[in-house]
């Protein structure tokens, strides 16, 4: 099946987003109008200079002329002309001179006459005889060259100089000129950078394929050993100790994380095999007396009445074995499930206990867990169930609630003859029982554990004569969540 084309490998990524993050300075300037705004300063510090040299070139001329200061302004800026004639033709920049009335009376394209009075700048700086600037939107033109010194900007920069004679403002020069646009500085800046720009490039090319490898040797590894596993090939584990070793923190943090999920499938397993042997054992036995006791009935016809009852009534014993059986395996596989948690009391479940066994001593208060009430029910309940089935009619039964800091649970204490020394160390082991004849099924201390360690707590048991204690231990909750 073809890949789809956004599904591409780990390295082809990591160049992507390293070109992107080396480009992303370049956008940000231009996208944010950032490098249009410094340019358009740029060329406005630059015609601010050169207005203030022309307007001291005339202020310097007015010391030399005789007659009343407006007359000898005039005087000045005409001689003038030629000069920003050839200043237009170096700096490419605009040049016009005019009187208190805002009237040119001179400028650098030959036009005079004309009056200025309609911008708002020109007469505040006569008035005030302060600089000011300006800017005025323009056709951008295109057809010039990019390396050329003509600017290809959409607007034009405005720069205002008073003239002043002895403290009087005569006039202004005002200079205008076209900025760069930023695709014309990135073009004259580009000689100068090339050589850097290739040497950037080269780093982050470099950067990205050399993360590439190291991420994806870690995640090769992974993807191997994840295949074999899942074709069946759990020996694969030793496949992980590359991506364990990674120094990319979460590649090794997963790998261990698949190690652990490895580890413990292969234990689910060997748990699944060796239960699924120990019910064949288990149903093995009745099955067999029942197919035989089937098998005689049907043989023989003539077998007396008496004689057939008691094969029919072995069946139904057989039979209710199989349905006990049957019923445990399954609240096993319940509790080995897990789930219908909630904040329990331990005070509520041995109320429930003693309800169902009022000759059993309760005493103690237990603390709150986070469980499940019926699971939990029904361990204090076996255990009661099973220190009354082998503790002896006589035997005295005590529940004892008990909490700390960390930990809480019951104690099932009974003092009956114990437990023998080479049975105590299997009584939580699956169709383990010692009562078959009183229809015991090896499931009830198994369902205890499966259910204590699916709360994440203990159960342990010491016996001795005349006194046996199953003690369970889960996590206790400090408060009852909000």
């Amino acid at each position: 099946m073809a890949r789809p084309p956004f599904v591409r490998p780990l390295h082809d990524w990591l160049l992507l987003t390293h070109l992107v993050v080396f480009a992303l300075p370049v956008v940000v300037l231009v996208a944010t109008g950032a490098l249009a705004r410094d340019l358009r300063r740029q060329t406005v510090e630059d015609i601010a200079h050169q207005a203030v040299l022309v307007a001291l070139h005339i202020e310097a001329g007015l010391g030399r002329q005789d007659g009343p200061p407006d007359e000898a302004l005039v005087a000045v800026a005409t001689d003038l002309s030629s000069l920003l004639e050839t200043a237009k033709v170096r700096t490419l920049a605009g040049y016009r001179v005019v009187d208190r009335d805002a009237t040119v009376i001179a400028a650098s394209n030959g036009i005079v006459g004309g009056s200025l009075a309609h911008d708002a700048e020109v007469m505040d700086t006569i008035h005030t005889a302060s600089n000011d600037w300006w800017e005025k939107d323009r056709a951008p033109t295109r057809s010039t060259p990019l390396a050329g010194p003509s600017r290809r900007a959409s607007v034009r920069m405005f720069v205002a100089e008073p003239i002043v004679w002895r403290g009087d403002v005569l006039g202004a020069v005002v200079v205008s000129r076209t900025p760069r646009e930023e695709l014309q500085a990135f073009w004259h800046m580009a000689p100068r950078l090339s050589s850097g720009l290739v040497f950037a490039f080269a780093i982050v090319v470099g950067l990205a394929v050399l993360s590439g490898r190291v991420l994806s040797r870690s995640l090769r590894s992974l993807s191997a050993a994840s295949h074999r596993m899942a074709s069946g090939n759990l020996d694969a584990i030793g496949d992980l100790a590359q991506a364990r070793s990674s120094r990319v923190a979460e590649a090794r943090d997963l790998a261990g994380a698949m190690g652990s999920m490895a580890t413990r499938l292969q234990a689910r397993l060997a748990y699944i095999g060796e239960f699924a042997s120990h019910v064949s054992h288990e149903f093995k036995t009745p099955v067999s007396s029942l197919r035989g006791t089937v098998e005689l009935l049907l043989d023989d016809d003539e077998m007396p009445q008496a004689q057939r009852e008691r094969f029919l009534t072995n069946a139904l014993a057989d039979l209710d074995r199989l349905t006990r059986m049957v019923t445990g395996l399954l609240q096993l596989a319940r509790a080995e499930e897990g789930g219908g948690r909630k904040v329990v009391e331990l005070a509520d479940i041995l109320a429930r206990v003693a309800d169902r066994h009022p000759d059993v001593v309760v005493t103690g208060t237990g603390g709150l867990v986070d469980g499940n009430p019926d699971q939990l029910a029904v361990v204090v309940r076996n255990l009661v169930e099973n220190a009354e089935r082998y503790g002896g009619p006589d035997a005295t039964v005590t529940v004892a609630a008990w909490v700390d800091d960390d930990e809480t649970g019951v104690s099932v204490v009974d003092d009956g003859p114990g437990i023998s020394e080479a049975n105590l160390p299997r009584v939580f082991d699956r169709f383990f029982t010692t009562g078959r004849d009183r229809g015991g099924t090896g499931l009830g201390l198994a369902l205890v554990r499966a259910v204590v360690h699916a709360h994440g707590g203990t159960v342990t048991v010491e016996s001795q004569p005349g006194h046996t204690v199953f003690r369970v231990a889960l996590p206790r909750l400090a408060a009852a969540p909000a």
